[in-house]
């Protein structure tokens, strides 16, 4: 039988705090304010980070722009009086929907933005996607990869700095929830922690071939479409599945590094683009998840495609002309799919991404074109 603990032994939860300063007496202390939870959580998310290479920052500048993972020039395509929908994993969100959040119009000055890099980096880095026509070169594919490599770094580093405050959300109630409560913030703060560390593996690397300008390595696949996707987003991920539901690597081993894969949709100014890239590190995986996609017929890639994008990222932003007009069972299914990729501890179904049946409005294909591979 376990010993009960004494005021000076260390916290069952794992805070590394003494118990009489963490838990002891924890059911009569005053549960914290939804007003606390809230600043902390935005404070965290808030963060002034340039992620530049290190070499770099000796030119940092105290100045941080929102940066946007999605052009503000793209998304201006999309809009309906200046604003998309998009989905906001604030904590209010979070408790209203009780986790399954919903979409909301925002400004599109609002969407996508994350403060990962100061002014002159911004601009530096990413000037050849930012300023130049996308020509689909392996270094403006790289820079797309880059920036939602970045995002995820950073995103991953909030979600770390905010155990503190879900640590405290226990305050006030009987041990058998703060049981639950602390076993749920033990597994966020390991897949957070597992995250960060996989993307801080691949920044260095990530790192050199910027620095280096050689980009000769760098993969992608390109597909070119007729006209602007109604939903635009950008991220990196370890992809578990291919598009025919086979495992293509088992991430919850935390004793390997999965292979990452980037990946961005947005506007050109001339067609649309769906964009993924990866380095060679990542063949083993990224190539047969290539191949599962480029095995789908025409008319079934641009389903594959909404289903990949809800599945894996809540960077969504969504046109809403486009959204308003599906039927609710559609809207649902995208939005239960939205649900897990923003669980950092929910393990994704077989088959996740595979033929499901929901039929979406096709979006016109023009070309398909892969890069460096």
């Amino acid at each position: 039988m376990r010993r009960k603990l004494g005021r000076n032994d260390r916290c069952w939860c794992g805070s590394g705090l003494k118990y009489k300063r963490c838990h002891m007496h924890r059911e009569t202390q005053e549960p914290v304010s939804i007003w606390q939870a809230t600043k902390e959580h935005k404070k965290a998310f808030s963060t002034k980070d340039c992620l530049a290479p290190a070499s770099m920052k000796i030119d940092c500048s105290k100045i941080f722009v929102k940066a946007h993972t999605v052009p503000r020039s793209s998304l201006q395509h999309i809009a309906c009086n200046g604003h998309v929908y998009s989905f906001i994993p604030s904590l209010e969100n979070i408790i209203k929907y009780k986790g399954r959040l919903q979409p909301e119009l925002i400004g599109i000055s609002r969407a996508s933005t994350f403060n990962g890099f100061c002014s002159v980096h911004d601009s530096k880095i990413f000037s050849k996607i930012e300023n130049q026509p996308f020509q689909g070169s392996q270094e403006q594919c790289f820079l797309l990869a880059y920036r939602a490599l970045a995002r995820e770094i950073y995103t991953k580093k909030a979600l770390f700095s905010s155990s503190d405050i879900r640590r405290q959300a226990d305050r006030g109630k009987p041990l058998e929830r703060q049981l639950a409560i602390q076993y749920m913030n033990a597994l966020i703060d390991t897949g957070a922690s597992a995250g960060l560390r996989d993307n801080e593996f691949y920044k260095k690397i990530y790192d050199n071939v910027l620095l280096s300008e050689d980009f000769n390595n760098v993969r992608a696949f390109i597909i070119e479409l007729d006209s602007a996707p109604p939903v635009m987003c950008s991220a990196g991920i370890f992809p578990e599945q291919d598009f025919a539901g086979n495992q293509l690597q088992n991430i919850v081993d935390l004793n390997m590094t999965p292979h990452l894969l980037n990946f961005a949709s947005f506007y050109s100014g001339d067609h649309g683009l769906v964009v993924f890239t990866w380095l060679p590190e990542s063949d083993p995986t990224c190539r047969p998840f290539i191949d599962s996609l480029r095995a789908l017929s025409s008319d079934r890639m641009t389903d594959a495609l909404i289903r990949f994008f809800f599945e894996f990222s809540e960077n969504l932003h969504i046109c809403p002309r486009w959204w308003e007009s599906l039927a609710d069972d559609k809207k649902n299914t995208l939005i239960d799919r939205l649900a897990s990729s923003a669980d950092p501890i929910l393990a994704r179904n077989p088959g996740c991404i595979a033929e499901d049946g929901f039929r979406f409005d096709n979006w016109p294909i023009s070309n398909l074109k892969p890069v460096g591979f």
